[in-house]
């Protein structure tokens, strides 16, 4: 049982860093492509900037955000591996981590998808590209997870006070 616990979680982490990577190269790919379209344009005479200083603000801590959130819910998910490879399933630290690892890729979802609508990327495209949903259905998946072994944890404690 848990090397069948071990496989699955170490084939969602494998997934996630696939993803994770993906991202990034695309991204880095459409930044750098748009640096230099704005590296030429700005040369030009009569040039104008699309966004404001408040908006680029906005921007930034969104990006942030994103990657705060990002790399806080991939150590808590490695951290939970590292802890079910040690035999500590059901305790209250798995709790806490599956928690962190669910509203972490929630969060970081709803801020790159704020965005994305804020460059005014048509949401078609957003789904097109890149599969939020995937990362949405993930997040949830730990968050329903980590309530089931709440529940557990509860009631394993109750029992333990019986008589």
């Amino acid at each position: 049982m848990k090397k069948k616990l071990n496989l699955f979680c170490v084939l969602m982490l494998v997934l996630i860093a696939a993803q994770i990577i993906v991202e990034f190269c695309l991204a880095f790919s459409e930044s750098a492509q748009a640096f230099k379209q704005g590296w030429e344009d700005g040369g030009k005479e009569g040039a104008t900037f699309t966004y404001g200083w408040g908006t680029n603000l906005l921007l930034i801590i969104l990006g942030f955000v994103v990657i705060y959130f990002g790399i806080r819910a991939t150590v808590s998910f490695i951290r939970f591996i590292l802890n079910v490879n040690r035999d500590k399933v059901f305790i209250w630290e798995n709790v806490r981590l599956l928690r962190w690892t669910g509203w972490g890729f929630l969060v970081a979802i709803l801020c790159m998808s704020v965005h994305d609508l804020i460059v005014h990327v048509p949401l078609e495209k957003i789904y097109q590209d890149y599969s939020p949903m995937s990362d949405f259905t993930f997040g949830v998946f730990c968050l329903i997870v980590a309530e089931v072994f709440a529940i557990g944890l509860k009631l394993q404690e109750e029992q333990d006070l019986t008589i």
